[in-house]
């Protein structure tokens, strides 16, 4: 097979290209998608200054390029309907007929590219945890996070992140003793962990967000073992 110019170019030729890439990080994510070196660039180079340095870095834990990435991951993507507690984790497949149009684009049962604001703010995560929890340090996507439109109701879809989050009260209180939360056997969308915790169960979200009238509650949060969440909130934003 031929070469294409890219293959042929050195890195620094590349990089240079790369830099001249508007701010928006999304834009990483889809150069990552078009060959294995270009992901390699990206994953090992080119996050740490295309994700929000000053915020990722007093959030990161781990300096490494993986850990990069998955910030990166998570500033970018959607969690999608499945992660996010709306669809139920038996759901494995899709159609073609449902990933086409604009309520079911990309497949939303799944993560992909976030639509709408990709900022994240921690003033939005603390209108998420209830009183006792309110010092511990969560970001979240701005409202409305990822909009989609299903059968039944409209969900905003938010991702976010705890800073250090094995000291949170949070965590205590999911791993506290003979309280201890059941883990749901579901995958974080944006790490390699197998199984999260309902923070809605475990009564860690604020009182007063209530339920529909069929029983399904208006937000809803899962969060991982690493502290990265995901979930969905409906109707009303969560300052009202």
């Amino acid at each position: 097979m031929s070469e294409t110019v890219f293959e042929i170019l050195d890195d620094d030729i590349i990089f240079t290209i790369f830099a001249k890439l508007d701010d928006d990080p999304r834009h990483c994510a889809r150069v990552a998608c078009v060959s294995t070196r270009f992901f390699s660039l990206i994953r090992d180079f080119c996050w740490k200054t295309k994700c929000f340095p000053s915020l990722f870095s007093d959030l990161l834990s781990d300096d490494t390029p993986a850990g990069w990435f998955t910030l990166h991951k998570l500033s970018v993507c959607c969690p999608g309907l499945l992660h996010s507690g709306v669809l139920p984790s038996t759901t494995t497949t899709t159609t073609a007929s449902e990933s086409e149009g604009e309520n079911n684009c990309f497949g939303n049962w799944k993560s992909h590219l976030a639509r709408g604001n990709w900022n994240l703010s921690r003033e939005q995560g603390s209108k998420l945890l209830g009183r006792q929890f309110r010092d511990d340090c969560l970001y979240i996507c701005e409202w409305p996070g990822c909009v989609h439109f299903e059968e039944k109701r409209k969900y905003n879809l938010f991702r976010g992140v705890f800073k250090n989050f094995k000291q949170t009260r949070v965590w205590r209180s999911i791993n506290d003793g003979e309280r201890k939360r059941s883990k749901i056997d579901l995958g974080c969308a944006f790490c390699h962990c197998t199984h999260i915790w309902d923070l809605h169960s475990a009564f860690c979200l604020r009182r007063g967000f209530g339920f529909h009238h069929d029983g399904e509650p208006v937000v809803r949060a899962y969060v991982c073992d690493n502290g990265h969440v995901s979930g969905a909130w409906t109707h009303v934003p969560m300052y009202s």
